[in-house]
């Protein structure tokens, strides 16, 4: 129980490091499950490798692996006024890319809190392939 608190509160420091720290905002799966429910669908960028992406992703993401360069990004999110959101596998490849897009002059890009693995167990709806 204890190595279980503490992975949860690393995992906390973690997200409320990039936060603080770069002014990577983190959004909820609940929060981001509820935008696609109401039909406010943002712009997903999946940066996980395209064979976790093909084996599971959120309905509508676009895999932009990472690294992935501003270019490459700009591709599946032309206008940077508009929400886009950041996942990966567990939330630690997405926030250097939202802090990159940021950077880049996007002015509303969020991170997926812990990921994948969060959305799913939140009940995130996935479907697989490309």
């Amino acid at each position: 129980m204890t190595t279980i608190l503490l992975i949860i509160g690393l995992l906390v420091l973690w997200d409320l490091g990039w936060w603080l720290g770069f002014g990577v905002s983190p959004l909820p799966p609940w929060t981001l499950k509820t935008m696609l429910n109401q039909g406010n669908a943002p712009t997903i960028i999946d940066v996980r490798t395209p064979g976790e992406y093909e084996a599971f992703h959120i309905p509508g993401a676009y895999n932009v692996p990472y690294p992935a360069s501003l270019a490459d990004l700009a591709k599946v999110a032309p206008d940077p006024t508009n929400p886009v959101i950041v996942v990966c596998m567990t939330g630690h490849r997405s926030p250097p890319v939202v802090r990159q897009m940021l950077e880049g002059g996007y002015t509303n890009v969020s991170n997926l809190t812990w990921g994948m693995l969060a959305w799913k167990l939140f009940g995130g709806e996935t479907v697989s392939g490309r």
